[in-house]
């Protein structure tokens, strides 16, 4: 009968046990949340509260989780990478992307691993917005120079030149590029992130590119044929000038009565487009009497 009794001592050695183990519960359940932080509270996996106001608070510890967001702005480096832009020539661009969490709960809930999402959407988005704008305008057209006109002078049937006539090709000359309009092009890259990683809860502070230049293989060709648009450029406005200047020169010896034959005036224009459009020093040949 003695050994179906219950024993005293198991039942005062329960009651210690939880009162010893009510403060350490106590205790246990009490966590701080720091200065430009907050916390998302969850309880066997349900969420409960985002505690925002830093110091010390309670929450029963058992089947709690706490997420603690930061709300500090956050830098992230994008890597380099290669794009091809709006003319077709590869570019190298990198840069880095200014951001802070403004909705504590969708970072801690609605994505993964936040910082990463917001890093891949950075680069993403720096390659779609990059390929629509090119690096840099074309040099203008030969034929696109202003032309040359003498308001002051008569100028003579027979000795008028005809120009060529400007062209009305498309430009992108009214289209930012990449090379010396970086704040217009990060502007719009900072709207389409935003779109973006709204679902992070992140909003988008600041974007600046590190690099933008065009890629090693092509370097080297794209310096040749910059240099050959501006060579033509350059003897396109000397070949301009020196016609203005040969038809000029012709009209004024016609308006003070010097009579000049048509082989005279082949002559005369080729003498001054051969001085005035060479490169080194030159002496024309002058006919001093005739045969």
């Amino acid at each position: 009968m003695d050994e179906h009794q219950p024993d005293g001592n198991v039942s005062l050695m329960s009651c210690a046990v939880g009162a010893l183990c009510l403060p350490i519960t106590l205790f246990a359940s009490l966590f701080t949340v720091q200065e430009n932080q907050e916390v998302v509270v969850l309880n066997f996996g349900k969420y409960v509260e985002v505690v925002k106001d830093p110091g010390i608070h309670w929450s029963c510890c058992f089947g709690r989780d706490l997420i603690p967001i930061s709300k500090a702005k956050i830098s992230t480096e994008l890597p380099v990478s290669k794009v091809i832009d709006k003319n077709g020539n590869p570019v190298m661009v990198s840069g880095v992307v200014f951001y802070y969490f403004s909705n504590t709960r969708k970072a801690a809930l609605d994505i993964f691993d936040p910082q990463a999402f917001v890093r891949d959407q950075a680069t993403a988005v720096m390659k779609q917005i990059v390929s629509q704008y090119p690096y840099e305008h074309h040099l203008p057209h030969p034929k696109q120079h202003k032309k040359y006109t003498d308001n002051d002078q008569t100028e003579s049937p027979s000795a008028k030149i005809t120009l060529l006539d400007d062209t009305d090709e498309e430009s992108n000359d009214e289209l930012p590029c990449l090379k010396n309009d970086t704040n217009v092009i990060s502007s719009a890259l900072v709207r389409e992130l935003q779109k973006r990683v709204k679902i992070a809860g992140a909003t988008i502070d600041n974007f600046r590119f590190n690099e933008v230049s065009y890629a090693s293989e092509v370097s080297a060709a794209l310096l040749k044929r910059q240099q050959a648009e501006a060579i033509i450029t350059a003897r396109s406005t000397l070949v301009e000038g020196a016609v203005h200047i040969a038809s000029a020169a012709i009209s004024r010896l016609e308006n003070h009565g010097v009579q000049i034959t048509s082989q005279e005036k082949t002559r005369i224009v080729s003498n001054l487009l051969t001085v005035v459009c060479a490169d080194e020093h030159v002496s024309p040949a002058l006919v001093l009497g005739s045969t």
